[in-house]
C-alpha cells in the first residue's frame, strides 16, 4: 500500500510568475452616500407613461393645476393640487396627462426622483408626480361659413324648442322626425339631393323588396271590396244593373218567397199589420209588380231577424231555433238558412254582419223606390239617426239630397220636419265615400 503511494509526485510551483497571485490585492474603500429629501415645493418632476401611444419628442404639454377638494392643511403640494398637462400641437390629436384615479391599485404608492452627485458622494431625493399620457381624436370644429348658414327658420325653430309652448315645440319635432334627410333644410330646398354610399344601397334593396307590393289605387280598391256593402257592378250602363235581386237575394231565394197573402191583402185593399214602417207604407203601390212584392217580403223578414236579436257588446245574438221559425210564418226554412249564411257566424250577428245587413237594405229599398228614396220610413224602422241612414245609402254609392218643396207639401210636413227628411238618389256614375289614407307627408 505505502509502494503504491510513493508513485505519485506533488506538483511544484511556476516560477515564471505567469500565474495570478492567491491573495487580492487591496484597494480603496467605497465612499459614503449622504441621502437627503428635498420638499416638494411648487412644481415637482413628473413620472409619465405613454401606454399604447408613441409619444412625439416634439410635443409640449402646457401645465394646469387645481387645488384638490378636502385636503390636509398639513399636505404637500402634490397631495394639495392636482396637475393637469395638455397639449393641441399635434394636428388631429390632443395630448391628456392625468394622476392616477383616486381608489386605484396604486393610489397610495408614491413615486421619488434622485439625483446622485459622485464627486461628493450625495443623493439628492424628490417627491414627484406619477402621471399616464393619453391620446384623443380631436373633434372637429365647425366651419364659420356653416355657423353663418344657418337661415331664419332654423333659428325660429330652435328658439320655439326653448321657449315655446308644448303644442308648437311638438310640431317642430314633427317636421324633424318626418325630414327625409338630416341635411334637408330651407336653404337646401332648391339644391338636388345627395345620397352618399350607404343611402344608395338602402333605397336600392327597397325597391328590390318593394317592387311586388301593392299600388296605392290598387290598396284602396281592396279596401273598397273588404267593405260591408253589396257588390256593385261598376261595368254596368244603366242603374237597373248595379245591383240585382239575383246578387243581393239570390235567384232561388227569389223563387222560394211566397206573396200570396200580401197580394190577396192589396186586391182586397187591406191593410197587414207589419211592424216596418217602410214595407207597410209600400205595399199598396208595389202590389202590381211580383218582383218588388217578394223583395218586400225578404227586406221584412231581414229587418225581423235583426230586431230579434239579444245586443251584447255590439254583437247581436241570434234567438233560438223555434223563436226564429216563429218569424217565419208561411216562409220556407231555406230562406231563413241563407239569411244565417250570408250575414251571420256561429250564430251571432257581427257589427260588419249588421252593417251588411243595412247596406243590403238600402240597396233592395232603391230598387222597390226606382232608385229615389226618402229614407226616413227606413230610418224608423231600422232606429238609426239621419246621418247614419245617410252614410249607409252613401256606402252603396248614392248621392243624399234634401226633400223638395213639392214633396214636402205632398206629405204635409213643416219646413222643420222636411229638413229631418232625406233624399237619396242612385244615379250613374256612381259615388263612393273616398278611402282616407292620411295626409301625406
Amino acid at each position: 500500500m505505502s509502494d503504491k503511494v510513493g508513485k505519485f509526485n506533488k506538483r511544484k510551483r511556476d516560477t515564471d510568475g505567469s500565474s495570478k497571485p492567491s491573495k487580492r490585492v487591496a484597494i480603496e474603500d467605497d465612499k459614503q452616500i449622504k441621502v437627503s429629501v428635498s420638499d416638494a415645493g411648487t412644481w415637482t418632476p413628473v413620472i409619465a407613461s405613454t401606454p399604447g401611444l408613441a409619444f412625439p419628442t416634439s410635443i409640449h404639454l402646457k401645465p394646469y393645476t387645481k387645488t384638490r377638494r378636502n385636503v390636509s392643511s398639513k399636505s404637500g403640494s402634490i397631495a394639495a393640487k392636482e396637475l393637469i398637462l395638455h397639449s393641441s400641437d399635434h394636428q388631429k390629436l390632443d395630448y391628456t396627462a392625468q394622476e392616477e384615479e383616486a381608489g386605484g391599485a396604486d393610489t397610495l404608492l408614491k413615486h421619488y426622483v434622485g439625483v446622485y452627485d459622485p464627486e461628493t458622494g450625495k443623493m439628492e431625493v424628490m417627491e414627484a408626480r406619477k402621471m399616464v399620457v393619453r391620446g384623443s381624436v380631436r373633434a372637429q370644429q365647425a366651419t364659420v361659413e356653416d355657423e353663418l348658414s344657418r337661415d331664419m327658420r332654423e333659428r325660429r325653430n330652435i328658439l320655439g324648442q326653448t321657449f315655446g309652448t308644448k303644442k308648437a315645440r311638438k310640431a317642430i319635432a314633427s317636421v324633424t322626425e318626418n325630414a327625409i334627410s338630416p341635411d334637408k333644410s330651407a336653404r337646401n330646398k332648391d339644391k338636388p339631393a345627395k345620397f352618399d354610399a350607404a343611402t344608395a344601397a338602402i333605397l336600392s334593396n327597397m325597391s328590390e323588396t318593394t317592387k311586388g307590393m301593392a299600388t296605392r289605387d290598387e290598396l284602396a280598391q281592396r279596401v273598397e271590396d273588404a267593405k260591408p256593402r253589396p257588390k256593385a257592378n261598376k261595368d254596368a250602363e244603366h242603374i237597373q244593373g248595379v245591383y240585382t235581386t239575383e246578387d243581393l237575394i239570390g235567384k232561388d231565394i227569389m223563387k222560394a218567397l211566397p206573396i200570396k197573402v200580401w197580394q190577396d191583402a192589396v186586391k182586397a185593399n187591406k191593410n197587414l199589420e207589419l211592424s216596418s214602417q217602410y214595407v207597410a207604407f209600400r205595399l199598396q203601390k208595389a202590389g202590381s209588380s211580383v218582383e218588388k212584392l217578394k223583395i218586400l217580403r225578404y227586406m221584412f223578414l231581414l229587418m225581423q231577424v235583426l230586431n230579434s236579436c239579444r245586443m251584447n257588446k255590439g254583437i247581436r245574438t241570434l234567438p233560438r231555433r223555434d223563436e226564429l221559425k216563429k218569424l217565419l210564418d208561411d216562409i220556407p226554412e231555406n230562406v231563413l238558412e241563407s239569411i244565417k249564411r250570408k250575414f251571420t257566424e256561429g250564430g251571432m250577428i257581427t257589427s260588419f254582419g249588421t252593417d251588411l245587413i243595412r247596406t243590403h237594405l238600402c240597396a233592395l229599398a232603391c230598387i222597390v223606390d226606382n232608385y229615389e228614396v226618402n229614407t226616413f220610413d227606413l230610418q224608423e224602422d231600422l232606429k238609426l239617426g239621419t246621418k247614419e241612414m245617410s252614410q249607409y245609402f252613401m256606402e252603396i254609392g248614392a248621392k243624399i239630397g234634401v226633400l223638395g218643396e213639392v214633396e214636402r207639401k205632398r206629405l204635409g210636413l213643416e219646413k222643420a220636419a222636411a229638413a229631418q227628411r232625406k233624399i237619396a238618389k242612385l244615379r250613374l256614375p256612381l259615388e263612393f265615400p273616398k278611402v282616407s289614407f292620411g295626409r301625406r307627408k
